[in-house]
């Protein structure tokens, strides 16, 4: 099913980011792919999906990325940061978010996996003693 969520300033959407970002989501598989899209006159910095940068929607490239977000708090950060960056800024259509498919995560094996025991490290060598200072003196 694709999730899709265009994130604005509240104050002229009517919408909570949070809130949008809760409904929208609600029940997604994470990680999740999505593709994010720029709809704001200025380049932007994310820190909250590792260091993703976006640039300006008149741009030809960097307009658009796909990127995994790894867990529904990390997509709240998100929402909350850019829902604050366009009511600072007067934006009503800042940002898009859209699924690109979820991650498949790997399914336990029914049967438990029989490990064997680890083997012992091998034995440290003793340390070598030192020559008296009488067989020192013979051997020059």
């Amino acid at each position: 099913m694709t999730r899709k969520m265009e994130l604005g300033a509240p104050s002229l959407t009517g919408k909570d980011t949070n809130e949008l970002a809760a409904r929208e989501f609600d029940g997604a598989v994470f990680p999740l792919a999505v593709t994010i899209t720029n709809h704001m006159p200025r380049d932007i910095a994310l820190p909250e999906v590792d260091g993703l940068f976006l640039r300006h929607c008149a741009g030809r490239e960097g307009v658009c990325k796909s990127v995994v977000l790894k867990s529904a708090e990390q997509l709240q950060r998100l929402a909350s940061s850019v829902g604050q960056i366009a009511e600072l800024n007067g934006y009503a259509r800042a940002l898009t978010i859209e699924t690109a498919g979820e991650i498949k995560k790997p399914v336990a094996s029914a049967t438990p996996a029989v490990s064997e025991p680890p083997e012992s490290p091998p034995p440290i060598p003793a340390p070598k003693k030192p020559r008296s200072g009488a067989a020192k003196a013979s051997a020059e």
